[in-house]
């Protein structure tokens, strides 16, 4: 007979697990890893406190709360679960360390959690229910490791949680969940189709320099065609600036994780732009001319193409071969740059 109760649900998973136990050291010593694993898992969340589902490499943890809890109760049950997920993180890095020892392989392996809080249905010894969805598709979002929760489930953070960061995760299936995510999911490039900072504020930069010959030379990045805003459209580089954030060191973040070069901020040089999508709250962007100052070349998984152009060749462009006014933005930029006496050589 199926019951209904509220939980609190845990996903924990693997990561790196898939390609690590390819390795034959590994292969055939699986299953010992993986019941080493659980046994962590069970020696932490104890029964019959919580219940504990294998999942292959992971596992759902659940324990049955009262619906009832205050907000200060629920704040400490999420400490607790916190403070235990740390007891684990400490014991699997230990249980990694014996295993590589043991079979002559390294185990260089993390954890990735998904936290909720809610109602689920248990059906005999299993539990189903959209919480438990939700709390799977957190737990993918925690990479390359760390921890997710629900922010609505725990709107305020106990001590042990004060090191996470707020953001929004745009959920395939589930929709926009405000989030709780550790300093290492953060750091992350995410597209912003996934990924609502609150307030939602945008910050680019267009890397210029100064070639040999004196010409201006710029960097664009086609966006992928599977990309749902501007598909195959070239771009600067930029994204979401995060909270307490200031507009230069956003731009210099957005241009280190998605293209991985350095760049210096000409700050004198910047426009406003806007973003407008149907059914869509207007989104504010302040865009600025930069230049790079390392030696790589720029490379960017989350792009089709990395493109130099001169100067003329990119007044030569269409300007529809651009996301939004970003031609014309630019121009600008560069018309309000060459009156000047600055001098882009490094």
């Amino acid at each position: 007979m199926a019951e209904d109760m509220t939980v609190l649900a845990i996903f924990v998973d693997v990561r790196g697990f898939t390609k690590w136990s390819e390795a034959n050291e590994v292969f055939i010593n699986l299953d010992s890893f993986v019941e080493g694993f659980f046994n962590v898992l069970r020696r932490r969340f104890r029964f019959p406190e919580f219940q504990l589902k294998p999942l292959g490499d992971g596992a759902l943890l659940v324990r049955q709360i009262p619906d009832d809890l205050s907000s200060k109760d629920v704040t400490r049950l999420l400490g607790r679960a916190l403070n235990v997920i740390g007891q684990v993180e400490k014991d699997f890095a230990r249980h990694c360390t014996e295993f590589s020892g043991r079979v002559g392989h390294a185990a260089d392996l993390s954890l990735g959690w998904g936290i909720v809080r809610g109602k689920v249905i248990k059906v005999g010894e299993d539990w189903a229910g959209h919480n438990l969805n939700k709390c799977s598709r957190l737990c993918n979002e925690a990479r390359p490791f760390g921890i997710v929760v629900d922010r609505d489930d725990f709107p305020e953070l106990p001590p042990e949680g004060k090191s996470l960061i707020k953001q929004v995760r745009r959920l395939r299936g589930v929709g926009d969940v405000p989030v709780w995510v550790s300093a290492e999911i953060a750091s992350q490039f995410i597209p912003r189709e996934r990924l609502r900072e609150e307030p939602e504020v945008h910050v680019a930069g267009t890397c210029v320099n100064e070639g040999s010959n004196g010409e201006l030379n710029l960097i664009f990045a086609r966006r992928s065609s599977e990309r749902r805003l501007f598909p195959g459209k070239l771009e600067g580089c930029g994204g979401q600036l995060r909270h307490s954030e200031s507009f230069t060191d956003g731009v210099r973040r957005h241009f280190r994780l998605e293209l991985g070069i350095d760049v210096e901020v000409l700050q004198d040089f910047h426009t406003l732009y806007e973003i407008r999508e149907p059914n869509e709250p207007l989104i504010p962007g302040l865009r600025f001319l930069c230049k790079q100052i390392d030696s790589r070349e720029p490379a960017s998984a989350n792009h089709s193409e990395i493109i130099r152009v001169s100067e003329k060749q990119f007044r030569d462009m269409s300007a529809s071969d651009f996301v939004g006014d970003l031609k014309h933005e630019v121009i600008s930029l560069l018309d309000r740059y060459k009156a000047t006496d600055h001098n882009l050589r490094r």
